[in-house]
């Protein structure tokens, strides 16, 4: 009895500094480098991770002091420009629709639809007036010119092609806003707003790209672009289908745009960021 006593404490013991081994391995505290000393012992799966968080923060860092910290006040200015000129094109709309759109639709439909397009035709050209930015566009002479300062993609369209093709989309606008408008007698319909927002979004990023000359910025403010975009075309095509499938064209080309904008910033070395940067 009293050796299987004995046998018995020493399994116990032997299963004790088991577990004991265990605890350690996993990320206890331990002494065994004499008194005094201690360490934390850490799993190979820890240790790699916590080495990747390093490396990690080090290459933001790096890229900060590269490039510098983000203009927080920029974003805000672009953000606020944005709502500011929303808030005027629907201020305006919605004066056109209370002294006579709405009046004029229910007595003379044909007559409305043309003072629609009309209105949309011009405001897909001058919407900016609206915008407390400066948000012209480039024109074919600086077009020719901002070729040779920066690199260009190898299929970028000749500088005429671009004046041609916006004239053109600003006919599928009126024409698809007349046919919601139609449909719905209100020119402040959500998915009119849609393409307000759409139009208001793209004079921020000219005033970006064209004015600021920030092409990196201009690189992540197009996918807004093209983003608001689709959303014209899904709206349209809820209230008309028809409406969607005219204005569709614009998405597309936007789409083409922002590979081309990308394809720009990418060649262009040493790359610019793609955030506005305090001075």
């Amino acid at each position: 009895p009293a050796a299987l006593t004995t046998r018995t404490k020493a399994r116990r013991a032997r299963r004790g500094a088991g577990a004991g081994a265990a605890r350690a391995s996993v990320g206890s505290v331990s002494f065994r480098g004499g008194p005094g000393t201690a360490f934390m012992s850490r799993s190979p799966k820890d240790a790699a991770t916590l080495d990747r968080a390093r490396r990690a923060q080090a290459w933001i860092d790096s890229w900060v002091v590269r490039t510098g910290d983000v203009d927080a006040l920029a974003l805000v200015k672009y953000a606020l420009a944005t709502c500011a000129e929303v808030g005027g094109i629907a201020l305006a709309l919605a004066a056109a629709q209370k002294y006579a759109l709405a009046s004029l639709h229910a007595t003379n439909l044909g007559a409305a639809k043309a003072i629609v397009a009309v209105m949309f035709f011009i405001l897909a050209f001058r919407s900016r007036v609206f915008s407390p930015l400066n948000a012209s566009r480039p024109k074919i002479a600086n077009e020719r010119l901002a070729k040779k300062q920066k690199k260009r993609p190898s299929w970028t369209p000749p500088a005429i092609v671009f004046p041609l093709v916006w004239i053109s989309m600003g006919f599928l606008r009126a024409l698809s806003t007349m046919l919601v408008f139609a449909q719905t007698g209100v020119v402040t319909h959500p998915a009119i707003l849609a393409l307000v927002a759409h139009l208001s979004i793209g004079d921020t990023w000219n005033s970006i790209n064209n004015v600021e000359k920030k092409l990196g910025v201009a690189a992540v403010g197009v996918l807004f672009v093209v983003g608001s975009a689709y959303n014209v075309v899904y709206q349209y095509y809820k209230v008309v289908p028809t409406a969607g499938y005219v204005i569709a064209p614009l998405a597309v080309w936007l789409t083409i745009a922002t590979t081309l904008v990308w394809g720009i910033w990418c060649i262009n070395t040493p790359r610019e960021p793609l955030y506005p940067t305090k001075p």
